[in-house]
Protein backbone atom coordinates (compact mmCIF):
# COMPACT_ATOMS: atom_id res chain seq x y z
CA UNK A 1 0.00 0.00 0.00
CA UNK A 2 2.86 2.70 0.85
CA UNK A 3 4.44 1.45 -2.25
CA UNK A 4 0.96 2.91 -4.29
CA UNK A 5 1.02 5.82 -2.47
CA UNK A 6 4.64 6.93 -3.13
CA UNK A 7 4.37 6.23 -6.69
CA UNK A 8 0.94 8.14 -6.68
CA UNK A 9 2.76 10.80 -5.28
CA UNK A 10 6.03 10.77 -7.27
CA UNK A 11 3.52 10.94 -10.10
CA UNK A 12 1.59 13.82 -8.67
CA UNK A 13 4.82 16.22 -8.03
CA UNK A 14 5.48 15.99 -11.11
CA UNK A 15 2.36 16.87 -13.07
CA UNK A 16 2.70 19.84 -10.40
CA UNK A 17 6.09 20.84 -11.39
CA UNK A 18 5.45 20.47 -15.18
CA UNK A 19 2.32 22.60 -14.85
CA UNK A 20 4.72 25.14 -12.82
CA UNK A 21 7.30 25.31 -15.57
CA UNK A 22 4.90 25.61 -18.00
CA UNK A 23 2.92 28.01 -16.85
CA UNK A 24 6.10 29.95 -16.06
CA UNK A 25 7.72 30.05 -19.35
CA UNK A 26 4.42 30.80 -21.09
CA UNK A 27 3.68 33.83 -18.89
CA UNK A 28 7.69 34.67 -19.62
CA UNK A 29 6.92 34.84 -23.30
CA UNK A 30 3.52 36.32 -22.48
CA UNK A 31 4.71 38.76 -20.84
CA UNK A 32 7.37 39.90 -23.37
CA UNK A 33 4.96 40.12 -25.75
CA UNK A 34 2.82 42.35 -23.66
CA UNK A 35 5.90 44.64 -22.79
CA UNK A 36 6.51 45.33 -26.46
CA UNK A 37 2.63 45.76 -27.39
CA UNK A 38 1.97 48.24 -24.46
CA UNK A 39 4.70 50.28 -25.78
CA UNK A 40 4.19 51.86 -28.95
CA UNK A 41 7.21 51.96 -32.07
CA UNK A 42 7.93 55.71 -31.04
CA UNK A 43 8.61 55.31 -27.60
CA UNK A 44 10.60 51.95 -28.23
CA UNK A 45 12.86 53.90 -30.99
CA UNK A 46 12.99 57.09 -28.30
CA UNK A 47 14.39 54.36 -25.52
CA UNK A 48 16.87 53.16 -27.99
CA UNK A 49 18.23 56.36 -29.45
CA UNK A 50 18.54 57.95 -25.71
CA UNK A 51 20.99 54.76 -24.65
CA UNK A 52 22.81 54.68 -28.16
CA UNK A 53 23.08 58.83 -28.47
CA UNK A 54 24.40 58.88 -24.66
CA UNK A 55 27.19 56.26 -24.96
CA UNK A 56 28.44 57.89 -28.49
CA UNK A 57 28.83 61.44 -26.99
CA UNK A 58 30.78 59.86 -24.17
CA UNK A 59 32.98 58.03 -26.15
CA UNK A 60 32.02 54.62 -24.97
CA UNK A 61 32.74 52.32 -27.35
CA UNK A 62 31.84 49.07 -25.80
CA UNK A 63 28.45 50.59 -24.09
CA UNK A 64 27.43 51.49 -28.12
CA UNK A 65 28.42 47.92 -29.10
CA UNK A 66 26.19 46.68 -26.83
CA UNK A 67 23.43 48.25 -28.13
CA UNK A 68 23.02 45.79 -30.28
CA UNK A 69 22.64 42.43 -30.92
CA UNK A 70 25.51 39.76 -30.77
CA UNK A 71 24.61 39.10 -34.48
CA UNK A 72 24.13 42.36 -36.05
CA UNK A 73 25.53 43.88 -39.08
CA UNK A 74 26.35 47.68 -39.55
CA UNK A 75 26.19 48.55 -43.38
CA UNK A 76 27.64 52.58 -43.03
CA UNK A 77 29.25 54.43 -45.75
CA UNK A 78 32.29 54.51 -44.02
CA UNK A 79 33.09 50.98 -44.84
CA UNK A 80 32.88 49.22 -47.94
CA UNK A 81 32.30 45.91 -46.46
CA UNK A 82 29.02 44.82 -43.88
CA UNK A 83 30.70 45.01 -40.57
CA UNK A 84 28.78 41.58 -39.24
CA UNK A 85 28.95 40.46 -35.56
CA UNK A 86 29.23 41.82 -32.14
CA UNK A 87 33.44 41.72 -31.85
CA UNK A 88 33.96 43.33 -35.25
CA UNK A 89 30.94 45.77 -34.49
CA UNK A 90 32.66 46.59 -30.90
CA UNK A 91 36.17 47.18 -32.98
CA UNK A 92 34.08 49.16 -35.59
CA UNK A 93 33.33 52.14 -32.71
CA UNK A 94 36.72 52.03 -30.92
CA UNK A 95 37.76 52.97 -34.29
CA UNK A 96 35.48 55.25 -34.60
CA UNK A 97 36.47 56.85 -31.15
CA UNK A 98 40.08 56.41 -31.17
CA UNK A 99 42.93 59.14 -30.97
CA UNK A 100 43.49 59.40 -34.84
CA UNK A 101 39.37 59.61 -35.87
CA UNK A 102 38.02 62.67 -37.06
CA UNK A 103 35.15 61.56 -34.68
CA UNK A 104 37.47 61.07 -31.68
CA UNK A 105 35.55 63.48 -29.16
CA UNK A 106 32.29 64.18 -31.68
CA UNK A 107 28.20 63.66 -30.51
CA UNK A 108 25.46 62.85 -32.68
CA UNK A 109 22.27 63.79 -32.97
CA UNK A 110 19.12 61.97 -34.12
CA UNK A 111 16.39 62.19 -35.89
CA UNK A 112 13.11 59.99 -36.19
CA UNK A 113 10.90 59.99 -39.06
CA UNK A 114 9.14 56.89 -39.19
CA UNK A 115 8.57 53.96 -37.21
CA UNK A 116 6.67 51.08 -36.98
CA UNK A 117 6.81 47.68 -35.54
CA UNK A 118 6.50 44.66 -37.90
CA UNK A 119 5.97 42.08 -35.26
CA UNK A 120 5.80 41.41 -31.73
CA UNK A 121 9.73 41.22 -31.64
CA UNK A 122 10.98 43.27 -34.86
CA UNK A 123 10.97 46.99 -34.99
CA UNK A 124 12.12 49.51 -37.85
CA UNK A 125 12.70 53.02 -38.17
CA UNK A 126 14.37 55.58 -40.71
CA UNK A 127 15.41 59.30 -40.14
CA UNK A 128 18.68 62.05 -40.17
CA UNK A 129 21.35 62.19 -38.48
CA UNK A 130 24.22 64.72 -37.74
CA UNK A 131 27.91 64.31 -36.00
CA UNK A 132 29.56 67.33 -34.69
CA UNK A 133 32.91 68.26 -33.31
CA UNK A 134 33.84 69.59 -29.63
CA UNK A 135 32.67 73.05 -31.61
CA UNK A 136 29.30 72.14 -32.81
CA UNK A 137 31.09 71.89 -36.48
CA UNK A 138 29.28 69.66 -38.74
CA UNK A 139 31.77 66.74 -39.88
CA UNK A 140 28.43 64.38 -41.42
CA UNK A 141 24.99 64.39 -42.37
CA UNK A 142 23.23 61.47 -43.46
CA UNK A 143 20.28 59.52 -42.82
CA UNK A 144 19.27 55.80 -41.54
CA UNK A 145 17.32 52.88 -41.98
CA UNK A 146 17.13 50.65 -39.10
CA UNK A 147 16.07 47.22 -37.62
CA UNK A 148 15.53 46.15 -34.56
CA UNK A 149 15.05 42.94 -32.53
CA UNK A 150 13.24 42.45 -29.02
CA UNK A 151 15.49 40.35 -26.71
CA UNK A 152 16.32 39.47 -23.31
CA UNK A 153 13.95 42.55 -22.21
CA UNK A 154 15.61 45.35 -24.60
CA UNK A 155 15.21 46.45 -28.16
CA UNK A 156 18.42 46.30 -29.54
CA UNK A 157 20.14 46.56 -32.91
CA UNK A 158 19.83 44.19 -35.76
CA UNK A 159 20.70 45.98 -38.70
CA UNK A 160 22.33 49.36 -38.84
CA UNK A 161 21.58 51.38 -42.34
CA UNK A 162 23.22 54.29 -41.90
CA UNK A 163 24.58 56.42 -45.22
CA UNK A 164 25.94 59.92 -45.62
CA UNK A 165 24.45 62.38 -47.62
CA UNK A 166 24.83 62.78 -51.25
CA UNK A 167 26.87 65.59 -52.80
CA UNK A 168 27.64 66.25 -56.40
CA UNK A 169 31.47 65.48 -55.74
CA UNK A 170 30.81 61.71 -54.93
CA UNK A 171 29.55 61.16 -58.65
CA UNK A 172 33.76 62.54 -60.06
CA UNK A 173 35.28 59.79 -61.43
CA UNK A 174 36.11 56.65 -59.20
CA UNK A 175 37.92 53.34 -60.26
CA UNK A 176 36.05 50.65 -61.81
CA UNK A 177 35.31 48.00 -59.38
CA UNK A 178 33.70 44.24 -60.28
CA UNK A 179 31.27 42.95 -57.51
CA UNK A 180 31.89 39.80 -55.45
CA UNK A 181 29.91 36.79 -56.36
CA UNK A 182 26.63 36.76 -54.26
CA UNK A 183 26.43 34.44 -51.71
CA UNK A 184 24.13 31.18 -51.87
CA UNK A 185 22.10 29.97 -49.01
CA UNK A 186 19.77 27.19 -48.49
CA UNK A 187 18.09 29.30 -45.57
CA UNK A 188 14.54 29.95 -46.28
CA UNK A 189 13.21 32.35 -48.98
CA UNK A 190 16.68 32.93 -50.29
CA UNK A 191 15.61 32.25 -53.93
CA UNK A 192 12.94 35.04 -53.08
CA UNK A 193 15.78 37.86 -51.87
CA UNK A 194 17.25 36.56 -55.02
CA UNK A 195 14.33 37.43 -57.34
CA UNK A 196 13.88 40.52 -55.42
CA UNK A 197 17.41 42.26 -56.09
CA UNK A 198 17.51 40.75 -59.41
CA UNK A 199 14.15 42.66 -60.64
CA UNK A 200 15.17 45.85 -59.21
CA UNK A 201 18.49 45.71 -61.07
CA UNK A 202 16.38 44.93 -64.21
CA UNK A 203 13.44 47.35 -63.31
CA UNK A 204 15.86 50.34 -62.91
CA UNK A 205 18.39 49.66 -65.94
CA UNK A 206 15.28 49.53 -67.69
CA UNK A 207 14.06 52.93 -66.34
CA UNK A 208 10.49 51.41 -65.26
CA UNK A 209 9.06 52.80 -62.21
CA UNK A 210 6.31 51.26 -62.15
CA UNK A 211 7.58 47.97 -62.08
CA UNK A 212 10.19 48.96 -60.00
CA UNK A 213 7.86 50.27 -57.05
CA UNK A 214 5.83 47.06 -57.36
CA UNK A 215 8.90 45.67 -55.27
CA UNK A 216 7.67 47.38 -53.04
CA UNK A 217 5.11 46.58 -50.14
CA UNK A 218 2.29 49.58 -50.52
CA UNK A 219 3.45 51.62 -47.24
CA UNK A 220 7.07 50.70 -47.43
CA UNK A 221 9.97 53.34 -46.53
CA UNK A 222 12.78 54.24 -48.91
CA UNK A 223 15.87 55.66 -47.44
CA UNK A 224 18.50 55.90 -50.71
CA UNK A 225 21.55 58.62 -51.18
CA UNK A 226 19.92 59.32 -54.38
CA UNK A 227 16.27 61.37 -53.16
CA UNK A 228 15.36 64.09 -50.61
CA UNK A 229 14.47 62.57 -47.27
CA UNK A 230 12.67 59.22 -46.28
CA UNK A 231 9.77 58.44 -48.99
CA UNK A 232 7.06 56.38 -47.77
CA UNK A 233 4.83 54.19 -50.15
CA UNK A 234 4.76 52.59 -52.95
CA UNK A 235 3.05 55.06 -54.94
CA UNK A 236 5.14 58.13 -53.96
CA UNK A 237 8.27 55.59 -54.92
CA UNK A 238 7.22 55.15 -58.32
CA UNK A 239 6.55 59.07 -58.33
CA UNK A 240 10.42 60.15 -57.33
CA UNK A 241 12.39 57.98 -59.59
CA UNK A 242 14.28 59.44 -61.79
CA UNK A 243 16.58 57.36 -64.14
CA UNK A 244 19.73 59.41 -66.10
CA UNK A 245 21.00 58.28 -68.86
CA UNK A 246 23.88 55.88 -69.44
CA UNK A 247 23.80 54.91 -65.60
CA UNK A 248 23.95 50.58 -65.43
CA UNK A 249 23.07 48.86 -61.99
CA UNK A 250 24.45 46.25 -60.56
CA UNK A 251 24.12 45.05 -57.09
CA UNK A 252 25.25 41.35 -55.36
CA UNK A 253 23.78 39.61 -51.95
CA UNK A 254 26.87 39.07 -49.17
CA UNK A 255 24.67 38.38 -46.29
CA UNK A 256 20.75 36.99 -45.78
CA UNK A 257 18.83 35.82 -42.50
CA UNK A 258 15.25 34.96 -42.29
CA UNK A 259 14.25 36.51 -38.59
CA UNK A 260 10.49 34.40 -39.10
CA UNK A 261 6.86 36.05 -38.73
CA UNK A 262 7.39 36.62 -42.84
CA UNK A 263 10.30 38.96 -42.46
CA UNK A 264 13.82 38.90 -43.62
CA UNK A 265 17.17 41.05 -44.10
CA UNK A 266 19.28 41.24 -46.84
CA UNK A 267 22.67 43.24 -47.36
CA UNK A 268 24.88 43.95 -49.81
CA UNK A 269 27.33 46.15 -52.09
CA UNK A 270 25.70 48.02 -55.33
CA UNK A 271 27.52 49.96 -58.52
CA UNK A 272 26.53 52.41 -60.75
CA UNK A 273 28.16 52.46 -63.47
CA UNK A 274 28.05 56.00 -65.81
CA UNK A 275 28.59 55.09 -69.67
CA UNK A 276 28.76 58.35 -71.20
CA UNK A 277 32.18 59.77 -68.86
CA UNK A 278 33.00 55.43 -67.70
CA UNK A 279 33.34 56.63 -64.17
CA UNK A 280 31.43 54.83 -60.96
CA UNK A 281 29.92 55.68 -57.43
CA UNK A 282 29.54 52.59 -55.56
CA UNK A 283 27.97 51.78 -51.54
CA UNK A 284 25.97 49.32 -49.77
CA UNK A 285 22.57 48.56 -49.14
CA UNK A 286 21.07 46.98 -46.26
CA UNK A 287 17.17 46.06 -46.60
CA UNK A 288 14.00 44.71 -44.98
CA UNK A 289 11.26 41.76 -46.86
CA UNK A 290 8.31 41.07 -46.28
CA UNK A 291 7.52 37.36 -47.80
CA UNK A 292 3.89 37.22 -49.14
CA UNK A 293 4.01 34.07 -50.70
CA UNK A 294 5.81 33.41 -53.24
CA UNK A 295 7.34 37.13 -53.59
CA UNK A 296 9.88 39.23 -51.39
CA UNK A 297 8.51 42.67 -51.32
CA UNK A 298 10.81 45.81 -49.89
CA UNK A 299 9.48 46.60 -46.39
CA UNK A 300 12.16 48.81 -46.32
CA UNK A 301 15.17 50.00 -48.45
CA UNK A 302 18.49 51.28 -46.87
CA UNK A 303 21.21 52.54 -49.22
CA UNK A 304 23.78 54.96 -50.31
CA UNK A 305 27.29 55.34 -50.75
CA UNK A 306 30.50 54.05 -49.79
CA UNK A 307 33.31 56.80 -48.86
Amino acid sequence: MNTYFNILKSIFTILILSTLLYSCTGETTEKQHEIVKSKDAKTLMAESFESFTGFWNSGDALAVAGEFTDDAVRVISNSTEPIVGGEAIKNSFVATFSEDSDLKNSHINVTVSETRLLSDTILIGAGTYKILDANNTTLETGKWGNVWQYKNGKVKCLLESAHSDFKDTDTSTKELVALNKSIVSDELHFDKIEASVAGYIKHLNEKNADSLSKLFTENALQNVSSKDGIVVGRENIKATEIFLDGQILDANILGYRYLGDSLAIGYGNWTQLDKTTNSMVRGQWGNIFKIDGNTAYLEMESAGLSK
